[in-house]
């Protein structure tokens, strides 16, 4: 509140004013992607609005987080292979927190080796396949 008070000590009625909200909310919490892939769940500032991004900053899904701060997010596409997701929380002064990192499930099989051969000693295979997976 804001009063005048003039040189004989006299108070004006008081004037009200609200000083902006410049603060971010702090970045998501406890951020999990279901075994489906479908749904990104935490927790976040209450009346937050939670934004899902892919790697490249394709956005996935948003909902706002309820009153006792946890949210749940449904993708519009489900992440099933090990992706890396970004999660931030925007207030209603449009302040956004830092980001939160989680990782999507992988479910996805890899493809077949191909290329395969068998070497003429019949001691060594060759080819190639999913990089980091295991050949047997």
């Amino acid at each position: 509140t804001v009063t005048a008070t003039d040189a004989a000590g006299n108070t004006s009625a008081a004037a009200t004013i609200t000083a902006p909200d410049t603060t971010a909310p702090a970045a998501p919490t406890g951020v999990a992607v279901s075994a489906d892939g479908d749904t990104v769940t935490g927790k976040a500032e209450v009346g937050s609005t939670v934004t899902i991004k892919d790697a490249e900053g394709n956005i996935l899904g948003s909902a706002t987080a309820g009153s006792d701060g946890t949210f749940s997010v449904t993708l519009t596409t489900a992440q099933t292979n090990g992706q890396k997701l970004s999660v931030t929380a925007t207030d209603a002064a449009k302040n956004t927190s830092a980001e939160a990192t989680t990782i999507a499930p992988d479910t996805t099989a890899p493809a077949e080796p191909s290329g395969v051969q068998l070497s003429d000693d019949g001691l060594t295979v060759t080819g190639k396949g999913e990089a980091g997976s295991t050949v047997a």
